[in-house]
């Protein structure tokens, strides 16, 4: 094989790999079931074997639309649905990150928790909502947009933790279980996020105070301390 030919093959190469790239990176595009409860078959037919049926507002992954049917992913199977009765549609609306334990909420690629984490946002955080799904809702945070768990997520923001005072406070730490160090938390409530555990004694700039929390500075930062770990 001379050189000329041998810069020709490559060059080809170099140039399909470039098309494929952009089509490599592209995000898995998914859709929600509608209409009720939609089969999922083993080939594009209505005489097809049935793999599965899913109820609406399941998330199903497209592999390749069709303008009559579609190759899905859905529950750990591939099969086709029929296009129409997957949904595209929007369902504008402004809801609140509105988390149980007070951790922030991640927002990921697609509908699962296996897929991967772009970032998480704070209890709440009010996002505009997408697409709805029975589990998950599509949704755009700023210029960020992936999808987040339906039950994390509320018309009204949380019920405030703490109040803030016209005046800061200094209190000091304590433990009432005996223990040597309290816990600096990122959040509200017993299994949020500890930012450090600083020794019984240590002094502390109390923001705001509410009955179970309150919100303090420490070093700078500021976070929560259990309004029950503080002496006054």
């Amino acid at each position: 094989m001379n050189k000329r030919m041998l810069s020709r093959i490559l060059s080809f190469a170099l140039v399909c790999a470039l098309c494929l790239a952009p089509a490599l990176g592209q995000a898995a595009e998914y859709l929600t079931v509608k209409g009720g409860g939609l089969n999922l078959r083993e080939t594009a037919s209505l005489q097809a074997k049935v793999l599965g049926q899913y109820k609406t507002g399941t998330w199903v992954e497209v592999v390749e639309k069709g303008d009559e049917w579609s190759k899905v992913k859905v529950g750990g199977k591939e099969g086709y649905m029929m296009s129409k009765y997957l949904s595209d549609g929007t369902n504008a609306a402004t809801l609140y990150v509105r988390t149980n334990t007070g951790i922030g909420l991640n927002l990921r690629e697609g509908p699962s928790t296996s897929a991967a984490i772009i970032t998480s946002f704070p209890i709440d955080t009010a996002v505009t909502v997408v697409r709805k799904g029975s589990e998950w809702y599509q949704v755009k945070v700023s210029d960020q947009e992936g999808y987040m768990a339906a039950r994390y997520l509320a018309a009204a923001k949380a019920p405030a933790y703490t109040k803030p005072l016209q005046t800061p406070v200094t209190a000091t730490m304590k433990n009432i279980n005996g223990g040597s160090v309290v816990n600096f938390r990122l959040y509200p409530g017993m299994k949020t996020k500890i930012i450090k555990a600083y020794p019984v004694g240590t002094e502390v700039k109390v923001l705001e105070k509410g009955e179970l929390w309150c919100k303090v500075e420490i070093e700078g930062r500021t976070g929560y301390v259990s309004t029950y770990m503080l002496k006054f």
